[in-house]
């Protein structure tokens, strides 16, 4: 049986790690970020990585790709992919390539979502990293795009999709145990 490979995606500041923090309490799984892949392969620190949104796309994601190859457990049943479908690269957003999932071998593709004032919280409260500050109605629309790429990510692949919030973690744990 082939490992069920999760594409957890969401704006920077929703919550993508917390959310996969209380997951990982009901379901096993292996958690990889896109960041911290291309991070690695840049030979970046992990506190560098922000900046790494302003570097070459598709070099970026050509490293993801590599990195996520040589990371992988390929006895784990289940590794979710914490990263996202739209990249705000400074004077706007860049939709991420459907090769990029499709290289993966994505199975399953989830969209973390949250109230923009949250999100705005979130990020001003995390101090380890450096991300742009918006206004509610921003933070707004770039959450309705990435929830429309990631939809038609899916679209593409012909997978599954699934948009949770903070309090779905059971919901998301049970998905996750019946595949």
């Amino acid at each position: 049986m082939s490992a069920e490979i999760v594409s957890f995606t969401g704006i920077s500041g929703v919550g993508k790690t917390t959310f996969l923090r209380c997951l990982a309490e009901r379901v096993p799984f292996q958690h990889l970020t896109g960041g911290s892949l291309i991070a690695a392969a840049r030979k970046a620190s992990l506190n560098q990585r922000d900046a790494l949104r302003y570097a070459d796309l598709d070099e970026n994601q050509g490293l993801l790709i590599a990195g996520f190859r040589l990371s992988r457990d390929p006895t784990a049943p289940c590794i979710i992919m914490d990263g996202h479908a739209v990249i705000d690269v400074g004077d706007g957003l860049e939709e991420l390539p459907v090769e990029v999932f499709r290289e993966l071998g994505i199975t399953k593709m989830v969209h973390l979502e949250a109230e923009p004032a949250r999100i705005r919280t979130n990020r001003s409260n995390d101090t380890t990293r450096q991300r742009p500050v918006y206004d509610h109605e921003t933070l707004s629309r770039h959450q309705l795009a990435s929830h429309a790429r990631a939809k038609s990510i899916a679209a593409a692949l012909n997978i599954e999709f699934h948009v949770v919030t903070h309090i779905d973690v059971e919901h998301l744990a049970v998905c996750l145990l019946k595949a």
